[in-house]
């Protein structure tokens, strides 16, 4: 069973607003994170600080981060202690030029390792496949003090998957407002 969890706990600061609800030709940004993961995943996952403000959206269960801390692998922790499953797929709700297409490849490609996009040189640490077994190693990092996905996935290795095309621009995580405009011209 393929479950994906969108992390959406984000703090947006250089956006200037909560951009998971930022309108996009109609529809929140998350909406079109979560359309395409639904397009291909057996269930999907709202995981935030504050979820209820995505109640909105039909056919996901939301998810009130385990941590108190305000962070990506906060997220991906939550996501972790959630599944039944070997693995999952975690995706970052600040992109809505995903595609199912995407999300079935590195599902297909993943493995026992945590399996990632890299796109032009960049690792995307956020739209990926995580084994639940790499969870211990993620409580001993968090513990430590660590703080950012990449770092963590590092530690722990992981394998890329390269072949994106033709959605290399799908890629685009929106954190600026400039971001959005570029997106916008996209969709």
């Amino acid at each position: 069973m393929m479950e994906c969890y969108i992390l959406a706990g984000g703090q947006s600061r250089r956006f200037g607003e909560d951009k998971t609800l930022f309108p996009l030709k109609g529809k929140p940004c998350i909406q079109w994170v979560v359309e395409q993961a639904q397009s291909v995943c057996d269930r999907v996952f709202i995981v935030a600080k504050e979820p209820q403000k995505y109640s909105f959206l039909k056919g996901v269960e939301l998810l009130k981060d385990i941590l108190q801390e305000q962070f990506a692998l906060a997220g991906l922790y939550t996501a972790l202690s959630h599944t039944n499953q070997d693995k999952v797929v975690v995706l970052s709700a600040d992109m809505p030029l995903i595609k199912g297409e995407l999300i079935s490849l590195i599902w297909e490609r993943s493995k026992d390792k945590i399996t990632l996009f890299k796109v032009k040189g960049k690792i995307f640490p956020l739209f990926g496949v995580y084994p639940k077994g790499v969870k211990p190693a993620l409580e001993e990092y968090l513990k430590g003090g660590g703080l950012r996905a990449m770092e963590f996935v590092e530690k722990v290795g992981y394998e890329v998957v390269e072949d994106v095309e033709p959605f290399s621009y799908a890629f685009i995580n929106m954190n600026t407002k400039e971001d959005a405009r570029v997106i916008l011209e996209i969709l």
